[in-house]
């Protein structure tokens, strides 16, 4: 009877620790979490909206008192609030392709030309020569004026429909010219504008693939006017943003937008119409946008 009892006993205690390091685990894996939370969470936020009618913008702080004055960070004080937003946008863009969000993703883009624009903010003339701009100008209403819509199944293999395969974000504080936060009512929405000019190897880590020769087959539209030099042409990415709309009690990344702007100088050769022109240098801006919304709905369970 003791024996027995001294094995009912000992099996308690061998169950009692089980359950404490079980909730040790719990307890630190809680901690954890919690600690992410507020690392992600704790952001510099900029509150704003346009009072209807009179047109002029009002900043909000956090309790939603009107600002009469904003506050001008100095550059550690820019460094601080880039890194802050940077690290949030890199947690949970990243955290989508770790195989645990089972989502339906549904990629639209769209692609247009304009006019590139010098260091004061102006426009610069797609070239030197009026018919050629007049022609740009025409062939560009049907020219990269596309949109395409892909929808994926419900599944956790996100990192398939996101930009790359097993797609990390690498985007580092060098890499960021400026961001900001805006907390909506229920959403949050963070962008990152990257440093111009953008060296193509972050292009191509961190952006959306695209082929570069689209340019180029699209202007096979205007075969009948002009040709391009592929060789003569020269790439510089400028403008391009990154911007994440989050669920502001969540952090769950309810949508991702990229958009790359391309100055491209090449030149073309007239034809046709334009014949008369010859080999003339022109110069244009190619603006590709593509945003993922995430619906982690079972479209199972909402029929």
């Amino acid at each position: 009877m003791r024996e027995k009892l001294f094995a009912a006993v000992s099996l308690i205690l061998v169950f009692t620790m089980l359950f404490a390091f079980a909730g040790c685990s719990f307890t630190q894996q809680e901690e954890e979490t919690t600690t992410i939370r507020k690392r992600t969470s704790d952001l510099p936020t900029e509150q704003l909206y346009k009072v209807s009618g009179d047109g002029v913008t009002h900043y909000l702080d956090a309790e939603g008192n009107t600002l009469e004055t904003t506050t001008v960070l100095d550059e550690a004080g820019l460094a601080k609030k880039n890194g802050r937003l940077l690290d949030y946008y890199n947690v949970n863009v990243n955290a989508l392709a770790d195989g645990s969000t089972t989502a339906v993703v549904t990629r639209n883009e769209s692609k247009s030309i304009g006019k590139q624009t010098d260091a004061d903010g102006n426009s610069i003339a797609y070239s030197e020569n009026s018919y050629v701009n007049a022609a740009v100008d025409s062939l560009k209403k049907y020219m990269l004026v596309t949109k395409e819509t892909e929808t994926t199944d419900y599944t956790n293999e996100l990192s398939d429909a996101l930009p790359g395969t097993d797609y990390v974000s690498s985007l580092t504080a060098a890499d960021v010219e400026c961001s900001s936060c805006v907390d909506g009512d229920t959403t949050r929405t963070v962008v990152l504008t990257l440093k111009s000019p953008v060296p193509s190897s972050v292009i191509d880590a961190n952006f959306d693939k695209e082929n570069i020769d689209d340019i180029y087959s699209e202007f096979d539209k205007a075969a009948d006017y002009m040709t391009v030099d592929k060789a003569a042409t020269k790439l510089e990415y400028v403008n391009c943003v990154v911007e994440i709309v989050t669920d502001l009690q969540t952090d769950e990344v309810l949508s991702i937008r990229y958009t790359k702007g391309v100055n491209v100088s090449t030149v073309v050769t007239g034809k046709g119409k334009l014949a008369s022109v010859g080999e003339i240098p022109v110069c244009f801006l190619y603006t590709y946008t593509v945003e993922y919304s995430i619906d982690r709905t079972n479209p199972a369970e909402a029929e």
